[in-house]
């Protein structure tokens, strides 16, 4: 009996210990810390993201979010607007704050819970060009083994300006919506087949009945029966997929032919039974940058590019325009400023005139992915997009 109010005390003192973790200002003096935010002339909000840094591979990258005392963005013109905390570490402007304006210059400052002060050095917002077009090339690819794949290269040609540096970002966003069937999901648990047992989860609106796979059930506690639930529909079925450039694009005068910016790959987009199950959206950006932003992005991609050799690990220390008087902090990332030109275009199925192959699930059934999309599309949403 002694013994076990010896346990009981001691897991009394450890779950006390464990929830004190849980505070707003951190028991340990934050020691690194990861920025990535920007500001640009489309209207706001703007979003600073703040983390701290993790190894992986050799290579630091962001990792748990960070809470601060304070965030602000600050102009030459004398304005100055402190962020709200929307959840931990992302920090955001307000609706009809700060507005982005080509020609001023503009700093972040950060201020640590242990009284330590971040600031960017002051980024100008320049001018960027315009983009000309945007335009897609179709693209046939064989593999040694295996049959042909098929895609989409995104193109745009853009005009440099005559009296700026050029210092210039292509970045890319495409978006597909998908279907899934969640009520067929099964889950190896117990005495199953090799493929599992059936168990649609409750986001699906399908339940067992008596054995029986039957739309419009929920499984109610605490008996945890099936019950008929008038209206209840799928809600993982239907997801909208964002893809994202897996590489930085950029151009400087080194690149120009004649004022121009010809014929720059931003992004592939694979044709398959997904991407294209209904239509595919495209947004290219043409961004104005700084020097200093132009070497950060620049080192990215040649560490990206890197990655295809093996003696080209990504590792190394990125250029950051932050500091912070004492030393005592570790810095990466950016605070930069754009100007933003942007341009869209749908691809569709009429666009193309190939076979693509159906999935085919554990189960041998033809068919979209046997779970919630909001699991087999990591990233994905429900949301309909406003313009699809």
């Amino acid at each position: 009996m002694r013994y076990s109010w010896i346990l009981l005390v001691g897991l009394l003192v450890l779950d006390s210990c464990l929830d004190r973790i849980f505070i707003d200002i951190p028991s340990i003096p934050l020691t690194d810390l990861v920025v990535d935010g920007q500001i640009t002339d489309d209207p706001g909000p703007y979003t600073i993201k703040l983390s701290q840094p993790i190894a992986l591979d050799g290579a630091l990258t962001a990792g748990p979010p960070v809470s601060v005392k304070k965030v602000s963005i600050s102009d030459d013109a004398g304005n100055t607007e402190v962020l709200n905390e929307t959840s931990t570490g992302n920090y955001q402007t307000a609706v009809t704050g700060l507005q982005g304006t080509v020609g001023r210059t503009y700093t972040l400052t950060i201020e640590t819970h242990d009284g330590k002060v971040v600031t960017s050095t002051p980024e100008m917002l320049n001018p960027v060009g315009e983009m000309d077009s945007l335009y897609y090339e179709f693209v046939t690819k064989q593999p040694t083994n295996g049959p042909p794949e098929y895609g989409y290269k995104i193109l745009v040609d853009g005009t440099a300006l005559a009296d700026n540096n050029n210092y210039i970002r292509w970045r890319f966003k495409g978006t597909y919506a998908v279907v899934t069937k969640p009520q067929l999901h099964r889950e190896a648990t117990g005495n199953c087949p090799p493929c599992g047992c059936q168990l649609p989860p409750a986001c699906s609106g399908w339940a067992l009945v008596n054995g029986v796979l039957k739309e419009g059930y929920a499984i109610v506690p605490p008996s945890r029966q099936p019950n008929y639930v008038i209206g209840l529909t799928c809600t993982c079925c239907n997801c909208w997929v964002n893809d994202h450039e897996n590489r930085p694009v950029l151009g400087n005068n080194q690149l120009l032919s004649g004022n121009k910016f010809p014929k720059q790959e931003i992004a592939f987009v694979p044709i398959n039974y997904y991407t294209f199950y209904d239509k595919y959206k495209v947004v290219a950006e043409q961004m104005s940058l700084s020097k200093t932003a132009f070497d950060y992005w620049r080192t990215i991609q040649a560490q990206k590019d890197g990655t295809s050799s093996l003696f080209q690990p990504v590792t190394g220390k990125f250029p950051t325009n932050l500091s912070e008087p004492t030393g005592t902090l570790g810095l990466s990332g950016l605070f930069y400023a754009s100007s933003i030109k942007r341009k869209k275009m749908t691809l569709s199925r009429s666009t193309h005139f190939v076979d693509v192959p159906t999935p085919v699930n554990c189960d041998g059934a033809e068919g979209p992915a046997q779970n919630s999309c909001l699991l087999a599309f990591p990233g994905a949403t429900t949301k309909r997009p406003v313009d699809w």
